[in-house]
């Protein structure tokens, strides 16, 4: 009988563990739903906190009439130093984007004839002409282009002033950052010297892996961008291409995304030297991307990426695709450190000791057998 009771009484407590455990989950959940846009603050401001710790320390190690700027000028600094170059970027690419979208819709009947000049030479594409009247639907369609280049001009400043009416969330991301920056790492400091010991050790070296992941992924992105954006100026400016300086800061920007970024860009400006000159100004430009592609893909990236940022290729693919599915353009920027920080977490946790191969570099020999005497 009182064994049936233990029984019982365990089971009892199994099944209320069980409940609680699913009800804490459920709850946790609608709290997560309902302070989303909380959280993704607060991880954007991560990011920028930790994107943004290197220029701050470099700051604080400028030395004025014999003293560093205290840290919370150093950010102040910083800060207003990044917002003016996103306004330089800013204004230097959308404003002529857009003008040479509009004239590039004006122009459109005039390519058009050309073409169709070209076409009345040549044989073979009279005859598909007459048979599928290609010169016609091209003109139908270039006499609608002017309005429809006009409307996507118009959607894009209505995308800006979109942006704009999400200045709060801004402020707020800007704001969280510049405390995190300020007074993160004293929080984080006398949080891990109260909990001591082993744990204190470990979260400190989380903590610096985690730092020195971010800062690593941040100077290699940022230094390739800046190499791809001075080949697009160099090539552009060679084959007398318009609008040099604003595709530049385009294909640095697109950069910034890794894997995918590089090839979007090159695909733009690939666009506009084809209205250049085509095909003499494309096909330079193809080849010259593709072989500076190629040289960043498989012989400087995997270097610094290497050495920075220790992710597997396809680990980052999928983390990359993830975090776009996610976030959108944030997500795709931050998967790969948040993979790397998490790579980090498990190593410092992993409670296996490391191996340690004998001056050889062999493994250890089996240790023979004992005989027990009869």
């Amino acid at each position: 009988m009182n064994r049936d009771k233990i029984d019982s009484r365990t089971v009892f407590r199994i099944v209320a563990v069980a409940i609680l455990t699913i009800g804490a989950a459920v709850l946790l959940g609608l709290v997560v739903v309902k302070i989303d846009t909380t959280i993704r603050w607060l991880i954007t401001a991560l990011f920028l906190a930790l994107a943004l710790a290197p220029a701050v320390e470099l700051v604080q190690r400028v030395r004025v009439r014999g003293h560093n700027p205290p840290r919370w000028l150093a950010i102040s600094i910083t800060f207003v130093a990044a917002f003016l170059a996103l306004a330089f970027l800013v204004l230097n690419v959308i404003p002529p984007m857009v003008d040479e979208v509009e004239q590039v819709g004006s122009l459109g009947p005039e390519y058009v004839r050309d073409a169709e000049d070209w076409a009345n030479d040549n044989q073979q594409f009279r005859d598909l002409n007459e048979q599928y009247h290609l010169t016609d639907t091209l003109k139908s369609q270039a006499a609608q282009l002017p309005g429809d280049f006009s409307d996507a001009a118009g959607e894009l400043e209505s995308f800006t002033v979109s942006l704009l009416k999400h200045l709060v969330s801004a402020i707020t991301v800007i704001v969280l950052a510049f405390f995190l920056l300020l007074e993160g790492p004293g929080l984080l400091d006398r949080f891990l010297s109260w909990v001591g010991g082993e744990r204190e050790r470990r979260g400190r070296a989380i903590a610096a892996g985690i730092y020195g992941v971010v800062r690593g992924y941040v100077t290699v992105n940022l230094s390739l961008a800046i190499v791809a954006g001075l080949f697009a100026w160099g090539m552009l400016e060679v084959l007398g291409v318009d609008l040099a300086v604003p595709l530049a800061i385009l294909v640095a920007l697109f950069d910034l995304v890794p894997l995918i970024g590089l090839t979007i860009g090159g695909l733009v400006v690939a666009a506009v030297a084809a209205l250049h000159s085509f095909p003499t100004a494309l096909l330079i430009w193809l080849a010259a991307f593709v072989a500076f592609q190629q040289i960043q893909d498989r012989v400087v990236q995997p270097l610094l990426y290497g050495r920075a940022v220790k992710v597997n290729p396809l680990v980052a693919i999928v983390v990359l695709f993830a975090g776009a599915q996610i976030a959108g353009i944030l997500g795709a920027l931050i998967a790969i450190p948040v993979a790397a920080s998490i790579a980090v977490v498990f190593k410092v946790l992993d409670p296996r000791p490391p191996a340690e191969p004998d001056a050889a570099g062999d493994e250890p020999p089996a240790a023979e057998p004992t005989t027990q005497p009869a």
